[in-house]
Protein backbone atom coordinates (compact mmCIF):
# COMPACT_ATOMS: atom_id res chain seq x y z
CA UNK A 1 0.00 0.00 0.00
CA UNK A 2 1.31 3.57 -1.37
CA UNK A 3 2.48 5.89 1.61
CA UNK A 4 1.45 9.57 1.32
CA UNK A 5 4.07 11.92 2.33
CA UNK A 6 3.92 15.92 2.88
CA UNK A 7 6.05 17.96 1.00
CA UNK A 8 5.44 21.98 1.30
CA UNK A 9 7.48 22.95 3.74
CA UNK A 10 10.24 24.76 3.49
CA UNK A 11 12.86 23.71 5.75
CA UNK A 12 15.63 25.43 4.33
CA UNK A 13 14.11 28.92 6.07
CA UNK A 14 14.95 27.80 8.96
CA UNK A 15 19.03 27.73 8.39
CA UNK A 16 18.09 30.23 5.65
CA UNK A 17 22.01 31.58 5.74
CA UNK A 18 23.63 27.97 5.53
CA UNK A 19 21.20 26.93 2.28
CA UNK A 20 23.28 29.57 0.58
CA UNK A 21 27.06 28.21 1.20
CA UNK A 22 28.81 26.77 -1.89
CA UNK A 23 28.68 23.43 -0.33
CA UNK A 24 27.23 22.19 3.06
CA UNK A 25 27.40 19.52 5.11
CA UNK A 26 24.05 17.24 5.13
CA UNK A 27 24.22 16.82 8.13
CA UNK A 28 23.92 20.89 9.52
CA UNK A 29 20.56 20.68 7.50
CA UNK A 30 19.17 17.82 7.84
CA UNK A 31 16.22 18.04 10.48
CA UNK A 32 17.65 15.75 13.53
CA UNK A 33 15.78 13.12 15.46
CA UNK A 34 14.32 14.02 18.61
CA UNK A 35 14.07 17.66 17.87
CA UNK A 36 10.64 19.19 17.54
CA UNK A 37 10.40 22.03 14.23
CA UNK A 38 7.44 24.33 13.63
CA UNK A 39 6.09 23.20 10.32
CA UNK A 40 3.93 25.97 7.61
CA UNK A 41 2.87 23.96 4.85
CA UNK A 42 1.01 25.21 1.84
CA UNK A 43 -2.43 25.46 1.52
CA UNK A 44 -2.82 22.43 -0.99
CA UNK A 45 -1.96 19.99 1.98
CA UNK A 46 -4.08 20.80 4.70
CA UNK A 47 -5.78 17.85 4.25
CA UNK A 48 -3.41 15.82 5.19
CA UNK A 49 -2.77 17.77 8.76
CA UNK A 50 -4.09 15.64 11.66
CA UNK A 51 -2.83 14.90 15.12
CA UNK A 52 -0.62 12.08 15.20
CA UNK A 53 1.69 9.99 12.77
CA UNK A 54 2.93 11.74 9.10
CA UNK A 55 5.94 11.53 7.12
CA UNK A 56 7.52 14.61 5.36
CA UNK A 57 9.74 14.87 2.63
CA UNK A 58 12.77 17.00 3.13
CA UNK A 59 15.03 17.63 0.19
CA UNK A 60 18.21 19.09 0.19
CA UNK A 61 18.00 23.19 0.32
CA UNK A 62 18.46 23.74 -3.56
CA UNK A 63 15.56 21.09 -4.56
CA UNK A 64 13.75 21.92 -2.06
CA UNK A 65 13.17 25.50 -3.34
CA UNK A 66 13.65 24.53 -7.21
CA UNK A 67 12.78 21.05 -7.77
CA UNK A 68 14.46 17.93 -8.64
CA UNK A 69 14.38 18.89 -12.55
CA UNK A 70 16.18 22.08 -11.75
CA UNK A 71 20.15 20.97 -12.94
CA UNK A 72 20.61 18.73 -9.57
CA UNK A 73 18.80 15.47 -9.68
CA UNK A 74 21.44 13.16 -8.05
CA UNK A 75 19.79 15.10 -4.92
CA UNK A 76 17.21 12.10 -4.84
CA UNK A 77 19.55 10.17 -3.41
CA UNK A 78 20.44 12.35 -0.68
CA UNK A 79 16.75 13.22 0.07
CA UNK A 80 15.03 12.17 3.03
CA UNK A 81 11.54 10.90 4.80
CA UNK A 82 11.55 12.30 8.32
CA UNK A 83 8.59 10.02 10.36
CA UNK A 84 7.10 12.12 13.27
CA UNK A 85 4.32 13.03 15.13
CA UNK A 86 1.92 16.49 14.20
CA UNK A 87 0.80 18.28 17.20
CA UNK A 88 -0.16 21.72 18.22
CA UNK A 89 -2.05 22.60 15.02
CA UNK A 90 -3.19 25.87 14.13
CA UNK A 91 -6.35 27.08 13.53
CA UNK A 92 -5.86 27.03 9.97
CA UNK A 93 -4.51 23.74 9.82
CA UNK A 94 -1.48 25.16 7.83
CA UNK A 95 1.05 25.42 10.94
CA UNK A 96 1.85 22.71 13.51
CA UNK A 97 4.62 21.47 15.34
CA UNK A 98 6.12 18.33 14.12
CA UNK A 99 8.53 15.99 16.84
CA UNK A 100 11.11 13.82 14.36
CA UNK A 101 10.69 10.25 15.55
CA UNK A 102 13.15 8.67 12.78
CA UNK A 103 14.53 9.89 9.26
CA UNK A 104 15.69 7.49 6.47
CA UNK A 105 16.63 8.43 2.99
CA UNK A 106 14.04 8.45 0.61
CA UNK A 107 15.64 5.72 -1.63
CA UNK A 108 15.80 2.97 0.95
CA UNK A 109 12.09 4.46 2.18
CA UNK A 110 11.34 2.68 -1.29
CA UNK A 111 12.06 -0.62 0.45
CA UNK A 112 9.56 -0.57 3.27
CA UNK A 113 6.24 -0.24 1.39
CA UNK A 114 4.68 -3.30 0.74
CA UNK A 115 3.25 -4.01 -3.57
CA UNK A 116 0.28 -2.05 -4.36
CA UNK A 117 -2.01 -3.07 -6.63
CA UNK A 118 -3.47 0.36 -7.06
CA UNK A 119 -1.90 3.11 -9.49
CA UNK A 120 -0.41 6.09 -8.18
CA UNK A 121 -0.43 7.58 -11.31
CA UNK A 122 -3.39 10.36 -11.25
CA UNK A 123 -5.77 10.38 -13.49
CA UNK A 124 -8.31 12.87 -15.37
CA UNK A 125 -12.18 12.19 -15.70
CA UNK A 126 -13.45 12.48 -19.12
CA UNK A 127 -17.40 12.46 -18.70
CA UNK A 128 -19.16 9.14 -18.91
CA UNK A 129 -17.31 7.26 -16.44
CA UNK A 130 -13.85 7.54 -18.71
CA UNK A 131 -10.75 8.44 -17.84
CA UNK A 132 -7.00 9.74 -18.81
CA UNK A 133 -3.98 9.23 -17.40
CA UNK A 134 -2.81 12.54 -16.68
CA UNK A 135 0.70 11.39 -17.99
CA UNK A 136 -0.54 11.45 -21.35
CA UNK A 137 -0.32 14.67 -22.48
CA UNK A 138 2.43 15.92 -20.51
CA UNK A 139 4.86 18.56 -21.50
CA UNK A 140 8.76 20.00 -21.00
CA UNK A 141 9.49 16.65 -20.01
CA UNK A 142 12.55 16.08 -18.28
CA UNK A 143 14.40 12.70 -17.42
CA UNK A 144 17.92 11.76 -15.46
CA UNK A 145 19.32 8.40 -14.39
CA UNK A 146 19.95 8.62 -10.77
CA UNK A 147 21.76 5.47 -9.30
CA UNK A 148 19.40 2.43 -9.53
CA UNK A 149 16.72 4.70 -10.45
CA UNK A 150 15.00 7.00 -13.12
CA UNK A 151 13.64 10.67 -12.61
CA UNK A 152 10.52 11.52 -15.07
CA UNK A 153 9.31 15.00 -14.87
CA UNK A 154 6.77 17.19 -16.86
CA UNK A 155 3.25 18.95 -16.85
CA UNK A 156 0.33 18.85 -17.63
CA UNK A 157 -1.89 22.71 -17.89
CA UNK A 158 -1.35 23.56 -14.63
CA UNK A 159 0.24 20.24 -12.78
CA UNK A 160 3.35 19.67 -12.25
CA UNK A 161 3.86 15.78 -12.66
CA UNK A 162 6.78 13.75 -11.77
CA UNK A 163 7.90 9.74 -11.34
CA UNK A 164 11.09 8.11 -9.35
CA UNK A 165 10.97 4.88 -10.97
CA UNK A 166 13.09 1.32 -11.80
CA UNK A 167 13.38 -1.30 -14.51
CA UNK A 168 12.57 -4.47 -13.31
CA UNK A 169 13.26 -7.00 -16.47
CA UNK A 170 10.79 -6.00 -18.70
CA UNK A 171 8.46 -4.01 -16.36
CA UNK A 172 8.37 -0.85 -14.90
CA UNK A 173 7.87 -0.37 -10.77
CA UNK A 174 6.74 3.18 -9.53
CA UNK A 175 8.44 4.32 -6.30
CA UNK A 176 7.69 7.76 -6.19
CA UNK A 177 4.82 9.93 -8.00
CA UNK A 178 3.74 13.28 -7.35
CA UNK A 179 1.04 15.49 -8.06
CA UNK A 180 1.59 18.97 -7.75
CA UNK A 181 -1.45 21.16 -8.81
CA UNK A 182 -0.85 24.63 -8.60
CA UNK A 183 -4.48 25.85 -7.78
CA UNK A 184 -5.52 22.52 -6.21
CA UNK A 185 -4.46 19.51 -3.96
CA UNK A 186 -1.14 18.03 -3.93
CA UNK A 187 -0.43 14.39 -3.57
CA UNK A 188 2.90 13.07 -2.89
CA UNK A 189 2.94 8.91 -2.48
CA UNK A 190 5.90 6.71 -2.11
CA UNK A 191 4.46 3.16 -3.63
CA UNK A 192 5.55 0.06 -4.96
CA UNK A 193 3.66 -0.51 -8.22
CA UNK A 194 4.32 -2.00 -11.59
CA UNK A 195 2.93 -0.32 -14.72
CA UNK A 196 -0.22 -2.17 -16.57
CA UNK A 197 0.27 -2.27 -20.18
CA UNK A 198 -1.12 0.72 -21.12
CA UNK A 199 0.21 2.99 -18.30
CA UNK A 200 3.68 1.29 -19.58
CA UNK A 201 3.37 2.51 -22.76
CA UNK A 202 2.36 6.37 -21.97
CA UNK A 203 5.45 6.20 -19.71
CA UNK A 204 8.08 4.71 -21.62
CA UNK A 205 7.01 7.06 -24.63
CA UNK A 206 7.31 10.16 -22.23
CA UNK A 207 11.05 8.61 -21.55
CA UNK A 208 12.01 8.18 -25.09
CA UNK A 209 10.68 12.50 -25.39
CA UNK A 210 12.09 13.68 -22.39
CA UNK A 211 15.37 15.99 -22.02
CA UNK A 212 18.30 14.46 -20.13
CA UNK A 213 19.02 16.68 -17.51
CA UNK A 214 22.67 17.50 -17.95
CA UNK A 215 24.25 17.74 -14.21
CA UNK A 216 27.96 18.63 -13.13
CA UNK A 217 27.41 19.51 -9.56
CA UNK A 218 27.65 15.74 -8.44
CA UNK A 219 31.01 15.18 -9.67
CA UNK A 220 32.58 17.51 -7.30
CA UNK A 221 30.98 16.25 -3.89
CA UNK A 222 31.37 13.49 -0.99
CA UNK A 223 28.69 11.36 0.14
CA UNK A 224 27.66 13.64 2.91
CA UNK A 225 27.70 17.03 0.99
CA UNK A 226 25.17 18.65 -1.05
CA UNK A 227 26.07 21.88 -2.95
CA UNK A 228 23.82 25.02 -1.55
CA UNK A 229 20.98 26.77 -3.27
CA UNK A 230 21.22 28.89 -5.80
CA UNK A 231 18.12 31.01 -5.60
CA UNK A 232 15.31 30.61 -7.47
Amino acid sequence: MSIELIQTMQWAKLCWEISFESILEIDNVLPKIGEVYPIKIQGNEDYLVKEGKAFVLWQPPHSELNGWYDKRPSEILKSYVLDGLIKNIDSNRLEFDFEIKDRMMLTDFFGTVDLDEASPLSRIGLGYGTSLIQWSDARNLLKSKVGDYWYLSGTECETSLELIFSYVGDKICIHYSTTLHNSAWYETKVAKYFLDELEYLVVSKLVEKATEIFEKSKWTLQKNQVCGAEYY
